[in-house]
Protein backbone atom coordinates (compact mmCIF):
# COMPACT_ATOMS: atom_id res chain seq x y z
CA UNK A 1 0.00 0.00 0.00
CA UNK A 2 3.16 2.51 0.92
CA UNK A 3 4.64 1.60 -2.36
CA UNK A 4 1.34 2.28 -4.21
CA UNK A 5 1.26 5.59 -2.47
CA UNK A 6 4.87 6.42 -3.23
CA UNK A 7 4.06 5.92 -7.02
CA UNK A 8 0.86 8.02 -7.15
CA UNK A 9 3.38 10.42 -4.92
CA UNK A 10 5.63 10.95 -7.95
CA UNK A 11 3.54 10.84 -10.32
CA UNK A 12 1.33 13.76 -8.74
CA UNK A 13 4.50 15.39 -8.31
CA UNK A 14 5.87 14.66 -11.86
CA UNK A 15 2.75 16.18 -13.36
CA UNK A 16 2.87 19.42 -11.04
CA UNK A 17 6.39 20.32 -11.93
CA UNK A 18 5.45 20.04 -15.48
CA UNK A 19 2.39 22.28 -15.36
CA UNK A 20 4.36 24.90 -13.21
CA UNK A 21 7.08 24.66 -15.83
CA UNK A 22 4.33 25.25 -18.72
CA UNK A 23 3.08 27.83 -16.25
CA UNK A 24 6.74 29.94 -15.72
CA UNK A 25 6.97 29.38 -19.54
CA UNK A 26 3.84 31.04 -20.30
CA UNK A 27 4.12 34.34 -18.03
CA UNK A 28 7.45 34.85 -19.26
CA UNK A 29 6.43 34.37 -23.45
CA UNK A 30 3.47 36.71 -22.05
CA UNK A 31 5.60 39.47 -20.12
CA UNK A 32 8.68 39.44 -22.78
CA UNK A 33 5.70 39.96 -25.23
CA UNK A 34 3.68 42.73 -23.85
CA UNK A 35 6.97 44.34 -23.21
CA UNK A 36 7.74 44.03 -26.71
CA UNK A 37 5.10 45.47 -27.84
CA UNK A 38 4.78 48.56 -25.41
CA UNK A 39 8.76 49.28 -26.26
CA UNK A 40 8.51 48.72 -29.78
CA UNK A 41 5.17 49.69 -31.33
CA UNK A 42 3.56 51.22 -28.27
CA UNK A 43 0.36 49.15 -27.79
CA UNK A 44 -0.21 46.18 -25.58
CA UNK A 45 -2.61 43.24 -25.44
CA UNK A 46 -6.15 44.03 -23.83
CA UNK A 47 -6.59 41.75 -20.37
CA UNK A 48 -3.13 40.52 -20.02
CA UNK A 49 -2.80 41.96 -16.46
CA UNK A 50 -5.85 39.51 -15.51
CA UNK A 51 -4.66 36.64 -17.44
CA UNK A 52 -0.95 37.06 -15.58
CA UNK A 53 -2.65 37.21 -12.14
CA UNK A 54 -4.48 33.64 -12.61
CA UNK A 55 -1.22 32.13 -14.06
CA UNK A 56 0.56 33.76 -10.77
CA UNK A 57 -1.73 32.46 -8.34
CA UNK A 58 -1.95 29.21 -10.15
CA UNK A 59 1.73 29.16 -10.13
CA UNK A 60 2.19 30.13 -6.31
CA UNK A 61 -0.92 27.52 -5.21
CA UNK A 62 1.13 24.71 -7.19
CA UNK A 63 4.45 25.86 -6.18
CA UNK A 64 3.36 25.44 -2.43
CA UNK A 65 2.24 22.40 -2.50
CA UNK A 66 5.63 20.67 -4.34
CA UNK A 67 7.60 22.90 -1.96
CA UNK A 68 5.58 21.37 1.29
CA UNK A 69 6.25 17.81 -0.83
CA UNK A 70 10.19 18.65 -0.63
CA UNK A 71 10.00 19.73 3.01
CA UNK A 72 11.55 23.16 1.83
CA UNK A 73 8.55 25.37 2.60
CA UNK A 74 10.01 28.28 4.91
CA UNK A 75 10.48 27.30 8.89
CA UNK A 76 13.13 27.89 11.40
CA UNK A 77 14.76 24.84 12.65
CA UNK A 78 17.56 26.08 15.25
CA UNK A 79 14.90 24.02 18.02
CA UNK A 80 13.92 20.82 15.86
CA UNK A 81 17.50 20.35 14.35
CA UNK A 82 18.78 19.66 18.34
CA UNK A 83 16.61 17.33 18.91
CA UNK A 84 17.00 13.91 18.92
CA UNK A 85 15.50 11.93 15.69
CA UNK A 86 13.15 10.58 17.48
CA UNK A 87 11.42 13.98 18.85
CA UNK A 88 12.32 15.57 15.50
CA UNK A 89 10.20 12.79 13.83
CA UNK A 90 7.16 13.57 16.67
CA UNK A 91 7.59 17.35 15.76
CA UNK A 92 7.53 16.88 12.33
CA UNK A 93 4.46 14.99 12.63
CA UNK A 94 2.62 16.90 14.13
CA UNK A 95 3.93 20.03 11.91
CA UNK A 96 2.37 17.48 9.01
CA UNK A 97 -1.08 17.08 11.12
CA UNK A 98 -1.70 20.46 11.28
CA UNK A 99 -0.69 21.45 8.11
CA UNK A 100 -2.93 18.60 6.45
CA UNK A 101 -5.83 19.57 8.89
CA UNK A 102 -5.38 23.42 8.26
CA UNK A 103 -5.72 22.45 4.70
CA UNK A 104 -8.52 20.49 4.55
CA UNK A 105 -10.59 23.40 5.85
CA UNK A 106 -9.35 25.67 2.99
CA UNK A 107 -10.72 22.71 0.50
CA UNK A 108 -13.73 22.10 2.88
CA UNK A 109 -14.53 26.25 2.47
CA UNK A 110 -13.87 26.59 -1.12
CA UNK A 111 -15.41 24.72 -2.75
CA UNK A 112 -18.94 26.42 -1.53
CA UNK A 113 -17.45 29.30 -2.48
CA UNK A 114 -16.29 28.50 -5.70
CA UNK A 115 -20.19 27.24 -6.31
CA UNK A 116 -20.79 30.74 -5.17
CA UNK A 117 -18.84 33.08 -7.79
CA UNK A 118 -19.45 30.89 -10.67
CA UNK A 119 -21.46 33.00 -12.26
CA UNK A 120 -18.81 36.45 -11.87
CA UNK A 121 -16.73 36.61 -14.56
CA UNK A 122 -13.78 38.79 -15.04
CA UNK A 123 -14.61 42.67 -16.46
CA UNK A 124 -12.24 42.04 -18.82
CA UNK A 125 -11.69 38.57 -20.71
CA UNK A 126 -14.76 37.57 -19.65
CA UNK A 127 -13.33 34.14 -17.32
CA UNK A 128 -15.61 32.72 -15.01
CA UNK A 129 -13.85 33.62 -11.69
CA UNK A 130 -14.20 29.88 -10.20
CA UNK A 131 -11.98 29.10 -13.15
CA UNK A 132 -9.58 31.60 -11.72
CA UNK A 133 -9.58 30.71 -8.07
CA UNK A 134 -10.11 26.31 -8.70
CA UNK A 135 -6.32 26.12 -8.40
CA UNK A 136 -6.86 26.56 -4.56
CA UNK A 137 -8.97 23.87 -3.64
CA UNK A 138 -6.52 21.81 -5.94
CA UNK A 139 -3.23 23.09 -4.16
CA UNK A 140 -4.51 22.70 -1.06
CA UNK A 141 -5.78 18.81 -2.17
CA UNK A 142 -2.40 17.79 -2.93
CA UNK A 143 -1.52 19.32 0.26
CA UNK A 144 -3.11 17.03 2.60
CA UNK A 145 -1.86 14.26 -0.05
CA UNK A 146 1.64 15.20 0.57
CA UNK A 147 1.04 15.81 4.19
CA UNK A 148 -0.04 11.92 4.42
CA UNK A 149 3.06 10.79 2.43
CA UNK A 150 5.34 12.51 4.48
CA UNK A 151 4.07 11.41 7.82
CA UNK A 152 4.14 8.04 6.82
CA UNK A 153 7.79 8.18 5.31
CA UNK A 154 8.91 9.52 8.78
CA UNK A 155 8.57 6.56 10.20
CA UNK A 156 7.84 3.85 7.18
CA UNK A 157 11.28 4.66 5.19
CA UNK A 158 13.22 7.10 7.69
CA UNK A 159 16.47 5.97 5.96
CA UNK A 160 15.12 7.52 2.61
CA UNK A 161 14.11 10.80 4.15
CA UNK A 162 16.72 11.23 6.67
CA UNK A 163 17.85 14.27 5.54
CA UNK A 164 14.58 15.68 4.88
CA UNK A 165 13.18 15.23 8.87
Amino acid sequence: MYKLLLKIDRTLTRVADTVLIMLFAAICIMVFYQVLLRYLFNASIFGTAEVFTMLFSYSSALGAAVMLRNREHIRITVFIDRLPIRWRRAVLLVDDILIALFACFIVRESLPWLQSIRTFRSPVTGISRTVQSLGIPIAFGLIVFYCLVNALSLFLSPGDREDRA
